[in-house]
């Protein structure tokens, strides 16, 4: 067949040429419709942990923090370790509320010593952080 035979012919369209139109079409929105619809978001959904500062009847939170030169704080005031200790003994809030705040540079180890004492003495789920 010559490319001849499928010109149009007045108003009228050759059916072969019809039906290829109608396929093209078809296929274009059939993919136009597959990648909107059943596409899904890329990326992953991440839920992150946040800390529960409310006042309860059951204590206050907590916040310790570790600076840069190693200096311990609770709740804004300069302790030592063994008042820390003695500080988680008394039990004097929730559980639920423990905050350690560590500067980047501050050392690994006096982190780790508290995180073990907090969850030691306390048995208080701890949540960890780095200053920025």
């Amino acid at each position: 067949m010559s490319l001849g035979s499928f010109e149009v012919r007045g108003n009228i369209i050759h059916p072969l040429l019809a039906v290829g139109f109608i396929n093209f079409i078809l296929t274009v929105v059939v993919l136009i419709l597959s990648t909107t619809i059943f596409a899904r978001p890329s990326g992953v959904e991440m839920d992150f942990p946040s800390f529960k500062d409310q006042i309860s009847a059951s204590g206050h939170g907590v916040l310790i923090t570790v600076t840069s030169e190693n200096v311990i704080y609770i709740n804004g005031r300069v302790v030592t370790l063994n008042e820390l200790r003695r500080y988680l003994a008394k039990g004097e809030f929730r559980r639920d509320a423990l905050m350690i705040k560590a500067d980047p540079r501050a050392s690994m180890g006096r982190v780790a010593d508290i995180l073990n004492l907090c969850r030691g003495i306390s048995g208080a789920s701890v949540n960890v952080s780095t200053i920025l």
